[in-house]
């Protein structure tokens, strides 16, 4: 299972958590921004960290740009510690340890932002983890200064296809952008972008996530229905 953003969402987690055990699916990728902005980043957080303390070989946490000190001191995380300094400082120390991508099945690269310029997987670790955390997909070639994220880059389809090429990888799956669907398709199928909580913000739109099967990828749909609860709204494979 793949997750997106959750922004202190509990209950978009628990949903998705919920729909993972009724398809028999215990293993997974989420994609980072556990903290922030939401009401219950806390108990994300300590929900998260449970599960990978419960299962750590197959919960896999990627480090989001919202995993950095420098943001989540701004954006409500800090505050929702009670600004205790001390506690601040040793869960921040834990998101620097937290790794900036995954490779699942072999085949699909994922991280919460993207890539910058095209790079062979064992040099990630060596590099300046910036890209991976903020960089966003364009439909022009190159990369190029974004005018929504200022110090941040978005890179295109041929900076997307040379990375995969270097790599032997089929597929690129990020986060990190707010999306009215909760999910789209870049770059002819070769790039998928999840947000997992609908609304976000008080923005109307659908969250998603995604589980892979077999080399498929199923995404699932998702927001608030008549009574006022997480509900699916569609699912398809691809």
């Amino acid at each position: 299972m793949l997750v997106g953003d959750l922004h202190g969402d509990l209950e978009a987690l628990e949903f998705i958590l919920e729909r993972a055990e009724t398809l028999d699916c215990g293993r997974f990728v989420f994609l980072g921004d556990y903290v922030d902005r939401g009401e219950h980043s806390i108990e994300v957080l300590c929900r998260l960290f449970q599960l990978k303390i419960d299962h750590p070989e197959n919960i896999v946490l990627l480090r989001g740009n919202h995993e950095t000190s420098e943001i989540n001191i701004c954006y409500g995380f800090y505050h929702d510690l009670d600004r205790d300094e001390e506690l601040f400082t040793l869960v921040n120390r834990t998101f620097d340890r937290m790794p900036v991508a995954a490779v699942v099945n072999g085949s699909v690269f994922c991280a919460h932002g993207g890539i910058g310029d095209p790079v062979s997987l064992d040099l990630i670790e060596k590099e300046d983890c910036f890209a991976y955390l903020w960089n966003d997909p364009c439909d022009d070639p190159g990369l190029a200064i974004s005018a929504q994220r200022g110090g941040t880059e978005m890179f295109g389809p041929d900076v997307c296809e040379e990375f995969l090429r270097i790599n032997g990888l089929e597929k690129i799956v990020r986060a990190h952008s707010t999306l009215e669907t909760g999910y789209k398709w870049w770059f002819d199928g070769k790039l998928l972008s999840m947000f997992s909580i609908p609304d976000y913000c008080g923005m109307k739109g659908k969250g998603a996530f995604a589980l892979m099967e077999k080399g498929n990828i199923e995404i699932f749909a998702f927001g608030r229905d008549i009574e006022g609860s997480y509900s699916l709204v569609s699912s398809g494979n691809c």
